[in-house]
């Protein structure tokens, strides 16, 4: 399409009498000075008629990307309670008012997952994505299966991005060092404790009270 400022451009110039236009005005601010000198004068005119008629592709403006942060992770379920591959789960939890379109939003690094259209979470709500939908499903928070694949046992990276591709989060969790080892196969989840700080940092992070965890729902030692 034809450049839509060219009109405005063209009756700025018209209403300046030519042999100003030949000496140059000084204006501040004025979105017609184009070629940098500091006034409006007939090379700016010059720029506007070399583009003229030229189809413009502007991409929209891109807003800020909604935040969401890892709260649980169910990496190696307890014997007792069943098999990874139909208790394994991680929960993302979006702490702003207003609910978040997930459409074309991904878990990547350790996991593979887009999130199809019509997938959402609320605002101040939780999220599960699991190896087995049917296991968490009908509980009153969205469900979501991760497909093929699960989370290691002993840790690894997972991020979640916006259709953008930007990292909004990602947490290195693990099961030794200073990381709670209780969530590896003892039955707990291990749990976000609080949301400032670096996700990946241990202490960010404890076993759950609850065997299982707490998809879902406010984690067990929620300290925020």
């Amino acid at each position: 399409m034809r450049n839509p400022f060219f009109l405005s451009l063209l009756v700025s110039f018209i209403l300046v009498p030519l042999t100003s236009l030949s000496q140059g005005i000084p204006l501040v601010g004025c979105p017609t000075e184009l070629d940098g000198d500091g006034v409006v004068g007939m090379s700016d005119l010059l720029i506007v008629l070399a583009d003229f008629g030229t189809t413009c592709d502007v991409p929209p403006p891109v807003g800020p990307v909604p935040v969401l942060h890892f709260t649980e992770f169910h990496y190696n379920p307890a014997s007792v309670q069943g098999s990874d591959s139909d208790y394994e789960f991680l929960e993302l939890y979006n702490p702003d008012t207003a609910a978040i379109d997930l459409e074309g939003w991904s878990l990547t690094e350790g996991l593979s997952f887009t999130f199809p259209p019509g997938a959402q979470i609320s605002g101040g709500g939780y999220l599960v994505v699991t190896a087995s939908a049917v296991t968490y499903s009908g509980l009153g928070y969205p469900v979501y299966d991760w497909g093929s694949g699960g989370l290691h046992n002993s840790g690894e990276l997972i991020a979640i991005r916006a259709p953008n591709g930007q990292v909004v989060e990602s947490v290195t969790y693990s099961d030794a060092g200073d990381w709670d080892s209780a969530p590896d196969g003892l039955g707990p989840s291990l749990e976000r404790l609080f949301l400032s700080g670096d996700a990946s940092s241990p202490g960010q992070w404890s076993a759950s009270i609850n065997v299982g965890g707490t998809p879902g729902a406010t984690n067990s030692l929620w300290l925020d």
